[in-house]
């Protein structure tokens, strides 16, 4: 009777395809795998005509695992598991259907194992996903089954139907887990964010707040639905205000970061000072969108930083005064004979401590260029400064050093200019400094084309200074050596901490 013509499975044609149907339809609205699995299974038992069935799939190590079955053991699970004629990625293999697991070549302990759970012929039906096998299920017989081509084209179908909705669910899942991860990212962004030790903030294209962290509504007193009502720009100082705008405006202008401070008044009234650090936003056509920054209460830092200048420079100011009141004293007390060497010496010397003092006034007593010193201090006595030729590469002198070479220095140029070098016009003095490693200073004064050196018979004071002071104030060691054709002078010190 037309419709009803019997397969080869013992079903109507009909009934084949109401199977094939009702599958089609339960996997499409399948939530989960184990919906699919249980789907299959029973389309498999149905119009295969087999009363027990499998399906295995290949894990991440690329061994085949049962994944759900109907009618069979733990035991012959665990033993065959792994067992399959295909490997991962084998491309559209046909399926293999064996009528009597006795007449195979397979190994004697699968045919034993096969045979003690009651299988006689078996199925096996390769599961692909674009083209690539991705798994199989198994048909079971107790009893001799040949399968005909109408039961295996049966089979192939339901097993493209099947790989199909297994990579439509793993295809799910992988959207399901990068979304949760994109999801987990986010909330974890909004949290880091939103609990920031700073200010963090972003503003839309008119330069109102269209997102303010807790730490920034808490400073302004902004409820989390006012911010629509919000502008910051109102809370800038007067005084500041003209300045930050015109800044931020320039940031804009010419799309670059931009770091401003200024006063801005918080929820209790008080100005407090905050440093911004912002950029432009755009979108990928060029749009603008608006600004994105911090900002940073550095009230504190300020007023400390002022205190810090304020006692700094009334410190500068003191000393200065000091040193003026030794010259003046010196210059009354020796007023008969202010113009005799010894007194000259002595006033010299308080004019380099105080030429070096203004040097380390104008850095903040942090640290001295060797380059800046040297040229302060040789530029100041010498008339011919042209005949001193200096170098060596760039490096800073900490404060107590740099004081002691600077004297250093003048004692070796005012030799020069009375015994030595400089005391005649042909004389030439070259300083030259190096870094040897990066924990050693090398300095090295050598004067030529001056009257023949002779070694004095007793050490002055100056000759002192420079190789016991200048030794312990530098850590180090300063020789003389007293060459009949020009003094030669080395200094060695140890830097450690001041080279930058």
């Amino acid at each position: 009777m037309a419709g009803h013509e019997q397969s080869d499975t013992g079903l109507s044609t009909e009934d084949d395809l109401r199977a094939l149907y009702e599958f089609t339809d339960a996997i499409y609205h399948a939530r989960s795998a184990d919906d699919i699995y249980a789907s299959a299974l029973e389309v498999i038992t149905r119009t295969l005509h087999c009363d027990r069935a499998s399906i295995l799939l290949f894990d991440d190590a690329g061994i085949m695992q049962f994944v759900a079955w109907r009618g069979l053991s733990n035991e012959y699970r665990t033993k065959l598991a792994g067992h399959t004629p295909w490997k991962p990625g084998d491309q559209d293999p046909p399926p293999i259907f064996v009528e009597d697991i006795a007449e195979t070549a397979e190994p004697d302990w699968i045919k034993q194992v096969i045979s003690g759970e009651g299988i006689v012929s078996l199925g096996f039906v390769p599961i692909t996903l674009e083209g690539k096998v991705i798994g199989k299920f198994m048909t079971y017989y107790s009893s001799r089954k040949p399968v005909k081509a109408r039961s295996q084209a049966l089979a192939v179908t339901i097993a493209r139907q099947l790989g199909f909705s297994i990579g439509r669910t793993r295809a799910e899942a992988s959207r399901e887990a990068a979304l949760s991860h994109l999801r987990f990212s986010e909330a974890r962004f909004r949290q880091m964010t939103e609990e920031a030790p700073i200010m963090i903030w972003m503003s839309n294209p008119n330069g109102h707040c269209e997102q303010l962290n807790k730490l920034a509504r808490d400073f302004w007193g902004v409820a989390d639905d006012g911010l629509d009502k919000f502008d910051y720009s109102a809370t800038i100082h007067p005084e500041d205000s003209d300045r930050v705008l015109a800044q931020m405006g320039e940031a804009i202008t010419q799309n670059r970061p931009v770091t401003v401070r200024g006063r801005y008044a918080n929820v209790s009234g008080h100005w407090r000072i905050l440093q911004t650090e912002a950029r432009p936003r755009y979108a990928c056509d060029g749009q603008f969108l608006g600004m994105i920054g911090v900002n940073v209460d550095i009230t504190e830092q300020e007023s400390v930083a002022r205190q810090r200048e304020l006692m700094l420079a009334e410190l500068n100011h003191r000393v200065k005064n000091t040193l003026a009141v030794v010259q003046a004293i010196a210059l009354q007390t020796f007023k008969a004979d202010r113009r005799s060497p010894p007194v000259a010496t002595f006033l010299g010397r308080l004019g380099v401590l105080a030429k070096a003092h203004d040097i380390l006034s104008a850095v903040s007593w942090e640290a001295t260029p060797m380059q800046e010193l040297a040229r302060e201090v040789l530029g100041g006595l010498s008339p011919n400064k042209s005949r001193i030729d200096t170098d060596g590469p760039p490096f800073l002198l900490k404060p107590k050093q740099a004081l002691a070479i600077a004297l250093a220095l003048h004692e070796l140029q005012t030799n020069a200019m009375k015994y030595g070098a400089l005391s005649v016009d042909q004389g030439t003095v070259s300083l030259q400094w190096r870094l040897p490693s990066s924990q050693r200073l090398e300095i090295l004064w050598q004067e030529r084309g001056g009257p023949p050196v002779v070694a004095p018979s007793r050490r002055g004071f100056g000759t002192l200074m420079l190789e016991k002071g200048l030794s312990a104030e530098l850590n180090g060691v300063a020789k003389l050596d007293f060459k009949p054709d020009g003094l030669l002078c080395r200094i060695e010190a140890a830097i450690d901490g001041m080279n930058g």
